[in-house]
Order: C-alpha cells, then sequence, then structure tokens
C-alpha cells in the first residue's frame, strides 16, 4: 500500500509547482516578445497584444495584461529573467522585480528578498517618482461615473481621484461612517457599507443645506399604477419622475416625511393628481421632537443627526400620523436601518428605548 504524503511533502510540492508555473511563464514572456515584435496581433485582426493573447490562450484580460506587461519589462532585466526560467521566483516576484528596477534600483534583489509580494509592491510604489506633469494628467483624468441598471433601482459607482482629493474623500466618509451607532444585533455593517451610507449622508446635506436638522426637504413626485401597485402591493408599478423604480419599502420612507405629489395613473393615463403633501407638518414634527427631547429614540443611540419623526405603524398599511404613532429616530435608524434593513419596531421595548426585530421572521436581537 502506497503511503500518503506528509503535510510536508504536500507542501513542498505546492511550492514546486509554483516556481515550475514560474519557468512556463518564462517561456510564454520569450515568446510572446517575438510575437509581439512581429506585430502578429495585427496580422490577425487584433486591436492590441493583450486582446491577442487574451483570445489564444483563453485567458481573462487582467492575466493577459500582466503576461504582455511582463514579456515587455522581464526581457529587459536580465538578471530577473534568467531567476525566473531556472524556477529560483515566482512569476509574481519577477514581475516586481522589474518594476522594482525600473525605479532606478541597480540591484532588485538586493533589499527585494526582505519583502513579500506585498511589501515589494509598497517598495516600488515608494521609490516611484511622481512628476509635475503626472501630477497634472491625474488631476485631468479625475472623474466620478454612476450608472444604474436598466430598471434604475440601484446604481454602481466607480471613479478616480488625485491622491489628495482621495484621502479627503476616503477620511470624510469614514469619520461620518464612524458616528453612525451599531445596529440592533451590535454589528456595525462592513466599511463598505459605512462608507456608502456616509457618501448618501453627506448629499444629502448637500441638498438641504445643512447637516443637522432641517425643514427644507425636496419635493419628490410620485407616479403609481394603479393596477400594477394594486396587483403586487407596491412591489411594481412605482416610479418617481426621475423614472427610478421603488418598492414599498422606499415609499414607506418617502410617506414619513418628505413632501411629496402623488399621480395616479391607469396604462400611462393620469387618473388623478394629488396635492402635494408632507404627512408630518412643522408644527406636528416640531412637537414630536420636544416630545422626545430632540433625541433618537432608539435604545442606547445618542446621535442627533438629521432627527425625523417615523411611523411606528407605516403610513401605507393605515398608520395614523399623529403623536401616537410617531416616534423620532436619527437618519441612519430611519433611513438604513428600518427602510433600509427591513428592521421593525420591537412594540414590547419602552417608547424612549426602542428596540428593533430582525427582517424576515430572524432571531431578535439580544
Amino acid at each position: 500500500m502506497e503511503q500518503e504524503a506528509t503535510i510536508d511533502q504536500m507542501e513542498q510540492e505546492i511550492v514546486d509547482l509554483e516556481l515550475h508555473i514560474g519557468r512556463v511563464r518564462a517561456r510564454q514572456m520569450t515568446l510572446l516578445a517575438e510575437l509581439d515584435r512581429f506585430q502578429v496581433p495585427l496580422g490577425d485582426g487584433c486591436r492590441s497584444m493583450v486582446e491577442w493573447t487574451a483570445s489564444r490562450l483563453d485567458v481573462a484580460p487582467e492575466t493577459a495584461t500582466a503576461l504582455v506587461r511582463a514579456s515587455r519589462t522581464v526581457m529587459d532585466t536580465p538578471a530577473v529573467s534568467e531567476a525566473l526560467a531556472a524556477g529560483e521566483v515566482t512569476f509574481d516576484r519577477a514581475v516586481e522585480l522589474c518594476r522594482y528596477a525600473a525605479t532606478g534600483i541597480t540591484d532588485p534583489f538586493g533589499a527585494a528578498w526582505r519583502f513579500d509580494i506585498a511589501g515589494l509592491r509598497r517598495e516600488v510604489s515608494r521609490a516611484h517618482r511622481l512628476t509635475r506633469d503626472q501630477e497634472h494628467q491625474t488631476a485631468c483624468d479625475r472623474y466620478l461615473a454612476m450608472q444604474p441598471n436598466l430598471d434604475l433601482t440601484a446604481w454602481r459607482l466607480w471613479g478616480l481621484l488625485p491622491g489628495v482629493d482621495g484621502a479627503i474623500v476616503e477620511a470624510a466618509l469614514t469619520r461620518r461612517g464612524d458616528t453612525f451607532p451599531a445596529l440592533a444585533d451590535g454589528t456595525r455593517g462592513s466599511r463598505g457599507q459605512r462608507h456608502a451610507d456616509a457618501l448618501t449622508a453627506v448629499c444629502q446635506d448637500s441638498l438641504t443645506g445643512t447637516a443637522g436638522q432641517t425643514d427644507s426637504t425636496p419635493l419628490l413626485t410620485v407616479f403609481i399604477d394603479a393596477e400594477e401597485a394594486s396587483r403586487t402591493n407596491n412591489e411594481t408599478g412605482v416610479t418617481l419622475d426621475s423614472g427610478t423604480r421603488i418598492g414599498p419599502s422606499a415609499l414607506d420612507e418617502l410617506l414619513c416625511d418628505t413632501r411629496i405629489e402623488t399621480i395616479l395613473t391607469s396604462s400611462g393615463t393620469p387618473l388623478a393628481v394629488g396635492r402635494r403633501i408632507r404627512t408630518v407638518s412643522p408644527a406636528l414634527r416640531r412637537a414630536i421632537l420636544h416630545r422626545d427631547g430632540a433625541a433618537c429614540t432608539a435604545d442606547g443611540c445618542t446621535s442627533r443627526y438629521r432627527l425625523q419623526p417615523h411611523h411606528i405603524v407605516p403610513y401605507s398599511q393605515g398608520g395614523r400620523t399623529d403623536p401616537d404613532n410617531l416616534t423620532t429616530l436619527c437618519w441612519y435608524h430611519h433611513h438604513v436601518v428600518i427602510h433600509g434593513m427591513g428592521y421593525t419596531i420591537d412594540h414590547d421595548s419602552p417608547p424612549a428605548r426602542l428596540r428593533f426585530r430582525k427582517p424576515h421572521g430572524g432571531p431578535d436581537p439580544p
């Protein structure tokens, strides 16, 4: 019976295989450099060497980019090329060593052996020269792109900022995100989620002109297709004037404390136009805030950021707009926790120390 490999043997085999991959990559890069020199991709109707490599090797574009870039740089660093071909370094380390050499380091093998790949990349970044022209180009290349999905129910954001501007934005979002309290179960959400909430809060401040309490809520127009909304319990048939579709939770939030005008339609034909309304009048809002001590009533929350009256029983479900059915919540508990994440108020909790229940029948928070 053949004896099973030991842990040490398996670990060594994995290491040997990675070095073998490096030797194979070295040969690939030699061939790619030659094919690039003869401009083979153009003859095959490809726009670039990267496109040709991705097609012929059936690899992802990022893999093809790494291979082509390495084929053009590794060969200019003979010591690294030889070490890769001999199986002395991995492909990833060879690529970073070449980038390190491009910064002007005469012996990339010297100090570089003290770093792992991440550390080597940091050294490359530290040694990389940043000219005025590059700084100006980065400033000219700045952009922020926002792309909605087909039915406008979600947005994807991406972009490019100069280093200082990016640091400012990150610091601002982190600081704002850290002011939001924990969820009912004690968790705080991921860093990305906190940044997303913070960005929305900052933009809302910009629209209303203040980061504190305000009565200048923007007017929104809501189009409701009578048949569709009734058939699906508001899960379809409700859109804003921008074309953005909203669901029942977003509609509940708008009906909580937003100036809206409703336009009822049937098959696209307007049936009735509702008056502009604020479901909570300014006087009632002030009364509720005074009653609740101008503070969020969520248990343990000390935030006073954008305090908002909230319908305990949703307006869309027949909840009345009167003091007994209204409570004060901060923007985070109102916008994110209840209307965004679907938490509900535990009616057994005290009025000024509200606790929340997880959505969809999940376990109650401790």
